[in-house]
């Protein structure tokens, strides 16, 4: 029997992570049928870019950011990412993948409201083997470089949307990931938030040495990202 695949996350291989994707398909059993909601797409993510994925609602989107972050396997096809292919992870494997190797940001914040800002954030240390002093020290970082040193003690329901959403983007940072993955972060948010918070996900690679992958329906972060993968009924169909 083959050995396991392992996820290694090697220095050497610089800023962010390569995304290489062949065949990917994913699809649901119905009452009506069977559903494809990604059919056999091919693409590849540069280490250090930002990528807007766009597209009408129904045509893959998420389905694939679930993909790439570990929440859904492929039904056929490859992803290999970090030089690992997704679709052969095992469920331990799986976890760790997400724990080390991506960072999350949703449209909905995904915020404990019991916690503060600076709790939320030492939430995603947890599990690292780190002190509670260092895992205090990196939320703190991390809060302060959104812009939010003064809402370190502030529980969700005391923030806006956009700080809301800064302190998301803090959490999806705590543990360096080389993959951060965001779904529709500006989807709940008004022009001004949407701006801040534009800019600190396209500063993400030079500052924080990750690759963005972005859902969603902005104009101006499409605009902005290095690269646009367009979906429809999915399939890719332009890139």
């Amino acid at each position: 029997m083959a050995s396991p695949a392992r996820v290694a996350v090697d220095p050497a291989d610089g800023p962010g992570v390569a995304v290489h994707a062949v065949g990917l398909t994913f699809s649901y059993d119905t009452p009506e049928g069977t559903l494809v909601v990604l059919d056999g797409i091919d693409f590849d993510v540069e280490a250090g870019s930002v990528v807007a994925v766009t597209g009408a609602s129904g045509s893959g989107k998420t389905t694939l950011l679930s993909v790439l972050g570990g929440l859904d396997r492929p039904h056929a096809g490859s992803v290999v990412i970090a030089g690992h292919d997704l679709a052969v992870l095992d469920r331990d494997e799986m976890a760790r993948y997400r724990r080390e190797v991506v960072g999350f940001v949703f449209q909905d914040f995904g915020l404990l409201g019991q916690l503060t800002a600076l709790e939320n954030v030492e939430l995603a240390l947890t599990f690292e083997r780190v002190s509670r002093r260092q895992r205090r020290a990196r939320a703190r970082e991390l809060l302060g470089a959104v812009g939010l040193i003064d809402r370190l003690g502030h529980r969700p329901r005391a923030l806006s949307g956009g700080e809301k959403q800064r302190v998301a983007i803090a959490r999806a940072l705590a543990n360096s990931p080389r993959l951060v993955l965001a779904d529709e972060p500006t989807g709940n948010l008004d022009a001004a938030a949407t701006a801040v918070v534009l800019e600190l996900l396209m500063q993400v690679p030079a500052e924080h040495g990750s690759t963005v992958v972005v859902v969603t329906h902005d104009d101006a972060i499409a605009a902005r990202a290095d690269r646009r993968m367009h979906l429809a009924d999915g399939r890719i169909v332009n890139r």
